[in-house]
């Protein structure tokens, strides 16, 4: 297991689109989740709840059922419009087959859960990557598991909404540090 230190972790920390076939033990899913939730908390509210769906073919399921769901209703989503031709690929995997996907959903009844299950997401991705995994945060899946039926099925509560879908696995080739232009930063002084 790799081990780095916090600004190593951060500076070459990427998105990761390509994963091995290789699964991750149920220990990992539940280290990864356990650093998550040591994420900060307004309030101590502690919003966060996790699915993790760990089937290929129910995950490739899933990519098919968002596809089609996004494809009828693009003209509502005008931000992708520029991945049509993705979403009608037939190879296309909106889970960039990975074997397994953690999503991240928050208690409404937190004023914060939005921000708190964010940083939870945040601390899984770091961790996952301290760990050789890669992690992909999936916007294309934003609206299918927040359905209602994808909710009932995994039996996750009315009031917790969607805050992060993800996939996860060993990645597939080495990736780069990232490149980032410079900050705009605003100093008062």
């Amino acid at each position: 297991m790799l081990k780095m230190n916090v600004k190593e972790c951060i500076s070459n920390k990427r998105s990761v689109r390509a994963y091995t076939e290789q699964e991750i033990s149920d220990e990992v899913i539940n280290e990864l989740i356990n650093l998550g939730t040591k994420a900060s908390t307004g309030s101590n509210h502690q919003p966060w709840g996790f699915v993790v769906i760990k089937n290929k073919d129910e995950i490739q399921a899933l990519s098919e059922e968002t596809k089609t769901y996004l494809l009828k209703n693009l003209e509502q989503y005008p931000y992708l419009q520029q991945y049509k031709s993705w979403l009608t690929n037939p190879k296309f995997s909106v889970f960039n087959h990975a074997n397994c996907l953690i999503i991240v959903y928050g208690d409404t009844s937190s004023h914060w859960y939005v921000y708190d299950c964010t940083l939870a997401a945040g601390n899984i991705m770091l961790s996952a990557h301290d760990m050789g995994l890669g992690t992909c945060w999936i916007g294309f899946a934003e609206h299918v598991c927040n359905a209602p039926e994808f909710k009932e099925k995994y039996n996750v509560p009315e009031n917790f909404e969607l805050v992060c879908p993800m996939s996860i696995g060993y990645m597939k080739t080495k990736m780069y540090p990232p490149v980032r232009k410079e900050p705009n930063i605003f100093w008062c002084r």
